[in-house]
């Protein structure tokens, strides 16, 4: 286990009953980025009409739970031991499971319709990163589908932060910002088939996030599409999460909050203009 592993399981080991009631929608008056992500699953199983989930970095369980009761069988894997513990002993249903393992070692001994793996990535060397997609294909069914998010890198030309000052001074800054542009303007399927930023590690120190761990990636839609597609994955969709309208240095997270939820809750379909704008997003896949 290298480092950013290890922060990261002693981080939700020691949080892991905060993070049950962040993800508790009872408990919240507002959506935040855990119950936003797994809404966004939860849409696309029934939207797709899928049967199984395995969930990889399932947390406390909750949208584990939420799918099982819409689906035949719902399995979560955590190698947070505490997370584990805590999801088996608030969601009991015969169709769902859950298993204290490492993603690469654990064996379901079955294809499922769909992986989901929320704030996964992000914790991940970049060589695992690309162990996980192309692991994926192998618990994934075929012409089946795999979702997950992601912290966007896209946000940081927006935040206006330290995070920013880092971003103008890589010579990929205009790349970025030229993809910013192309979420506003094209229809997924052209914006797909744009030239891709390379596939790489933010390399400046990252601002702190409340999360204590040093390293959390974060990339671009065109970044992921780029990695998904070389190990034969087709991109389907991608979607904001956390949406931040204004200045976050001005407006604290409850005000911003409000904004998200209006944006997370509107009719309109085609949300690719929001995603430079927002702290995270998901991607959608199915596997070819």
């Amino acid at each position: 286990m290298y480092t950013q592993q290890r922060q990261t399981k002693v981080f939700f080991e020691k949080n892991a009953k905060n993070w049950q009631k962040k993800a508790d929608i009872k408990k919240n008056k507002k959506l935040n980025t855990i119950q936003e992500r797994n809404f966004y699953v939860v849409d696309k199983i029934k939207l797709l009409k899928i049967n199984s989930l395995i969930d990889i970095g399932c947390g406390t369980g909750d949208l584990s739970f939420d799918a099982s009761k819409i689906i035949n069988e719902s399995v979560g894997i955590d190698f947070s031991k505490n997370m584990i513990n805590l999801a088996k002993k608030k969601f009991k249903r015969k169709n769902l499971k859950f298993y204290n393992d490492n993603f690469f070692n654990f064996d379901p001994g079955q294809k499922f319709d769909c992986l989901s793996a929320n704030g996964f990535i992000e914790y991940l060397s970049l060589k695992d990163i690309k162990r996980f997609i192309n692991h994926s294909k192998n618990i994934v069914k075929k012409n089946k589908y795999i979702i997950f998010g992601t912290r966007n890198r896209l946000f940081n030309l927006f935040s206006l932060n330290k995070f920013t000052q880092n971003e103008i001074k890589k010579s990929s800054f205009k790349k970025f910002y030229e993809e910013s542009i192309a979420l506003a303007h094209l229809k997924f399927d052209n914006f797909r088939n744009l030239k891709k930023n390379k596939f790489e590690e933010v390399l400046f120190k990252q601002p702190k996030t409340g999360i204590n761990v040093d390293r959390r990636h974060q990339f671009s839609p065109l970044q992921l599409i780029d990695l998904l597609m070389k190990y034969n994955w087709k991109p389907l969709d991608i979607y904001p999460i956390n949406y931040h309208p204004v200045v976050p240095i001005k407006y604290n997270d409850k005000e911003s909050r409000i904004f998200s939820n209006f944006i997370y809750s509107s009719k309109d379909k085609n949300k690719m203009p929001y995603i430079p704008f927002s702290s995270s997003f998901m991607i959608l896949a199915k596997n070819e």
